[in-house]
This record gives structure tokens, sequence and C-alpha cells, in this order.
């Protein structure tokens, strides 16, 4: 085996330390440096990245808390205009009904009158009525006729 000859010691050891010297310094200098960037390029993109996320985060919570807010007046301002529709109608219905009542006191009161006037025309036709009656039971009773002043006392 020619690793064990004594006599390539030297040129073995010459070329490992030459081969040794390339590796370390292709390490150092080059792939170590690579390995580097790309590590703190890595650790940067993340940073932004979190802050990217965390700002993200914020604006999302800013726009649930303004969502809300118009979400609260959005509702205030349909429960007034409820609230106010709800009044017009109710104010509109009660003066519906105050001039229905108006109108029906109005046709209460021609009712009562014609009424009244029907009353009072059947009455003064049952005096008459009752008058011509009585009369003619008493002649009947009596066999005579009685006068006009008769029936119109009766």
């Amino acid at each position: 085996m020619p690793q064990l000859d004594i006599a390539t010691y030297l040129s073995q050891l010459f070329w490992l330390a030459i081969t040794f010297g390339f590796l370390y310094l292709l390490t150092t200098r080059v792939i170590l440096p690579r390995i580097g960037q790309t590590l703190e390029n890595r650790h940067r993109r993340i940073a932004e990245d979190l802050e990217m996320s965390e700002r993200l985060h914020r604006q999302a919570e800013e726009a649930l808390a303004e969502h809300d807010r118009l979400l609260a007046e959005s509702r205030a301002q349909a429960h007034d205009m409820v609230r106010a529709e709800k009044e017009r109608i109710t104010a509109e219905l009660d003066r519906r009904r105050r001039e229905l009542e108006s109108q029906l006191a109005a046709r209460i009161s021609q009712a009562e009158k014609e009424l009244k006037q029907a009353k009072d025309a059947a009455l003064a036709e049952l005096e008459g009525t009752v008058g011509e009656l009585a009369a003619e039971i008493a002649a009947r009773v009596t066999g005579k006729a009685p006068g006009k002043t008769a029936g119109k006392e009766g």
C-alpha cells in the first residue's frame, strides 16, 4: 500500500497541507460567507414577514373596529328611521281616527235628529189616531157621536 510507504510521507503531507489550505480558504472565503449571507437574508425576510404580519394584524383589527362602529351607527340610524316612521304612521292613524270619529259623530247626530223627527211625527200621528180611536170607542159605548172638541181634548 503506497500510503504506508515512509518514503512518500513528505509528499503526502505536502499535498495534505495544500489541499487542506485550499479547502480552508475556499470554505472561509466563499462557502461560509454565502451561507452567512443566506442565513442573514433568511432572518431579515422572516423579520420583515413578522413585521408585515403584525402590521396587517393591526390593520385588520382597525378595520374590524371600524366595521363594528359603522354597523352600530347603521343599526342606530335604522332604529331611528323605524321609530320616526312609526311615529309618523301613528300620527297619521290618529288624524284619520279623529276624522272618522268626527264624521261618525256628525252622522250619529244627524241620525238622532232624524230619529227625533220620526219619533215626534209618529207621536203626533199616534195622538191623532188615539183621539180618533177614543172618539170611536166612546161613540160605540154611548151610541152617540162625540163632538169635534172631544176628539181634540182627549
